[in-house]
């Protein structure tokens, strides 16, 4: 076997020798001491403001319960440009109901136009909606809206649950004008606002049982309604399977309501989403004790069970409902 050589210069080994040196001398220095880069910054703090009647309401609100208020979802602003930097440029923080990285939102918001109704609406949460929360954090912040949509329906009514949204950072409450309700109007607004946020707790916690348990029985009383198989929870107009107005009673199918659509500006009976059946009860569980709500629905055999399920899951969940 011929051997290889290989003839390494004295000019390369002095090379060697001083980037050997390099990096041990550039290893050893003293390095400073590490510190903090302040860049971990908490945005959710609320400031006082006593000169606005409306900012020192957020923030004795937030004194007493932790939770940070918000009349728009720009939170933060701070100049980055440099000096003399034309156009001058801006970061913001801001607060977002939707997080969809890969695709694209359906959720429509509108900001809030008017603050005046915002310290009402803030004792009304203090007082019948903090307190029946479950004992642990479930949002950072609340962002208040004039309105917010997912779907298509249209005359959404407060008792149907969608008054609140848990967002991506933040919990998005529809702001009404808690002032001109009456006692029994401010307490369905404030179940409303509770199944808005109990939605996401109980399908975090017990997805699969609200399928088998709670949803499955209007499934079972439609089977044979729709063509095709169709499930009961399309949310698609009756009309496209039957003529208006045949659909049999919401309570006969386990429901509270149908949703309505606008079809050529004629308003029509919609199927349910799954998250409108369970926002509707999670409202009357909010709302209702199991007398009042049996009142109601006397003979409803479907519904009745329905609610009796539901609460069973809000009180699971660590929510306190009315007894």
């Amino acid at each position: 076997m011929k051997l290889q050589y290989i003839r390494i210069t004295t000019l390369y080994t002095t090379a060697c020798i001083l980037i050997t040196g390099l990096l041990f001398t550039t290893g050893c220095r003293k390095e400073k001491a590490p510190e903090p880069s302040n860049l971990d910054k908490n945005y959710f703090v609320v400031e006082d403001n006593p000169n606005d009647p409306v900012d020192h309401a957020i923030f004795e609100f937030y004194k007493s319960t932790g939770i940070p208020g918000y009349c728009s979802d720009t939170i933060y602003k701070e100049k980055v440009s440099r000096e003399n930097e034309h156009p001058v440029r801006y970061k913001y923080i801001t607060l977002s109901l939707s997080y969809t990285p890969l695709g694209t939102s359906y959720l429509n918001t509108m900001p809030l136009t008017s603050r005046e109704g915002i310290p009402a609406l803030l004792n009304l949460l203090k007082t019948e909606v903090i307190p029946k929360l479950p004992p642990v954090r479930l949002f950072p912040a609340i962002l208040f809206l004039d309105s917010f949509s997912a779907y298509l329906n249209t005359n959404v009514q407060i008792s149907q649950g969608w008054t609140a949204l848990m967002g991506f950072n933040s919990l998005g409450v529809v702001a009404k004008d808690v002032e001109v309700m009456s006692t029994a109007e401010r307490k369905i607004y404030a179940a409303s606002i509770l199944a808005g946020i109990g939605e996401k707790r109980i399908n975090d916690l017990m997805a699969t049982r609200v399928l088998k348990e709670f949803l499955s029985i209007s499934r079972e009383a439609t089977k044979d309604m729709l063509p095709n198989d169709l499930d009961i929870y399309i949310g698609w107009p009756f009309m496209l399977f039957m003529p208006p107005g045949w659909e049999p009673p919401p309570q006969d199918l386990g429901f509270l309501f149908y949703p309505q659509i606008s079809v050529y500006g004629m308003l029509v009976n919609n199927t349910l989403m799954q998250t409108d059946d369970i926002r509707g009860y999670l409202t009357a569980v909010f709302c209702y004790t199991n007398e009042e709500f049996a009142a109601l629905h006397a003979n409803e055999t479907l519904v009745l069970k329905k609610f009796g399920i539901m609460r069973n899951f809000a009180k699971e969940a660590g929510f306190k409902i009315p007894e």
